[in-house]
Formats: structure tokens, C-alpha cells, sequence
């Protein structure tokens, strides 16, 4: 049975992770939220998911996915932020169209998981459990934790439900990064808005500068056509 601790332990490690770096620090926090999880369940593959939605010729979407973090770190280093369309993966599309926990009890023979058999033979995964993640209560899943079973274990119920409380906890973190993502379009917004009126401004001066500036050579023209015959009567 996993203890309540094991929660805390999570969000203890994000708030230090925060304290350590700032640098890009949601993919951060995941990355940490994920090893925490993966140790506390004592997994050896824990994967996060981010689903993507693009409207392709204006009326169609095209639904994308991508992993933003994983562990053992190393094994999704060349993949992290590959997207692919979402009906690559079957058994995450299934995940994000079911709208609930998904548990795959038999990797080997279920059709979902058949384009990456080989890897479920040769880690010897029994069970994969997907997690799907929401900012919103009834709305559409925006990432998805992807967790294997290996050598005959299975997942409990109480370990399921730690993972539903896991996903929830980045749930408020995916809600967060969209209220940052928003402050800081208002705050781009605010500051192009006044910059367009001004560089407006700045060229209907400049048109009539130059207007004078026109006016001003076409005078010094004439000054200097009469200047001379102007001297040569002095002289």
C-alpha cells in the first residue's frame, strides 16, 4: 500500500526543483514529478505524453502527440519533442478518446500495443497503465502518463489511484503554465499595441519631414541658379 508520505514526497521535490532552476521549469518540475513517481512505484519506464491539437485546412484538426519527459531520462533524450500525429500511438489515443484511466493487462496479444512489441518482449512488460491529464473537469485530456509493468507484476488499485492523484497535481500545473502563457500574450499585446501607434506616428512625422526637406532642396535649387548672375551683376 503506498502511504500518504509518498505524496508529499512529490510535491516536496517540486518545490525544490523550483529552487534550483528556473530555466524552462514546468518541463523541469515533469521531468521530476516522473522520477519521483517512478521510484515510489519502483517502475523502470514512466513516459509523459502531451497532446496537441492543430487545425489543419481550417475546418479539420489534427490531433499530435509528443513526450515531454521520461524516464530512465536517457532513453527519451532523442526523442523529447518529436511530435507525431496521435494515431501513431494507438494505445494513447485510446487513452485521450476514453477520457478515463486506461489499464492494458495483456501488452502482448491487445492491438493497441502491437507497433512496439518488440520492446514489450524484451522488457518483458505485463501491464502498461495511462494516466490521461485535464486542466479542466469534462474537457479534453492535454497530456497523458504512460507507466509499464514488468515480469509479471500488476498494478493494485491503491497504485492507481496515487497515479490519478499524480496526474491531477500536474493537472494544476498544465492550468498554471496556460495562466503564465496568457499574462504573458496580454503583456506582449499591451506593449506591441502603443509600439504600433508610435511607429505609426513616427512615419506620417517622417512623411512631412520629408515633405519640407522636398521643399527646402527645390528652394536651394533656385538659390543656387540665381546666386551666380545675382554676383556677376555686383561685380
Amino acid at each position: 500500500m503506498i502511504e500518504r508520505k509518498a505524496f508529499l514526497q512529490i510535491a516536496k521535490a517540486i518545490i525544490l526543483d523550483l529552487r534550483r532552476s528556473l530555466t524552462d521549469p514546468s518541463v523541469r518540475i515533469k521531468q521530476t514529478i516522473l522520477k519521483e513517481l517512478a521510484e515510489i512505484l519502483r517502475v523502470e519506464r514512466c513516459v509523459l505524453f502531451k497532446i496537441g491539437c492543430e487545425k489543419n485546412d481550417g475546418e479539420t484538426f489534427n490531433e499530435s502527440c509528443r513526450i515531454i519527459a521520461g524516464v530512465p531520462a536517457e532513453e527519451y533524450l532523442d526523442t523529447l519533442n518529436g511530435k507525431e500525429p496521435l494515431s501513431a500511438h494507438p494505445d494513447v489515443e485510446a487513452a485521450v478518446k476514453n477520457g478515463r484511466i486506461l489499464l492494458i493487462k495483456d501488452p502482448y496479444t491487445d492491438n493497441r500495443t502491437a507497433y512496439f512489441g518488440d520492446m514489450i518482449t524484451k522488457k518483458d512488460v505485463s501491464q502498461i497503465l495511462y494516466i490521461p491529464i485535464y486542466v479542466e473537469e469534462g474537457g479534453e485530456a492535454v497530456e497523458v502518463i504512460v507507466i509499464d509493468a514488468v515480469q509479471a507484476r500488476k498494478f493494485d488499485e491503491d497504485e492507481i489511484l496515487f497515479c490519478s492523484e499524480v496526474a491531477e497535481l500536474i493537472g494544476l500545473l498544465v492550468g498554471q503554465e496556460s495562466v503564465i502563457l496568457q499574462h504573458f500574450r496580454d503583456k506582449v499585446v499591451n506593449r506591441i499595441v502603443p509600439l504600433s501607434g508610435f511607429t505609426r506616428r513616427m512615419r506620417e512625422n517622417m512623411e512631412v519631414t520629408l515633405n519640407y526637406l522636398e521643399v527646402i532642396h527645390n528652394e536651394a535649387e533656385e538659390i543656387d541658379k540665381i546666386l551666380p548672375k545675382t554676383l556677376e551683376e555686383i561685380f
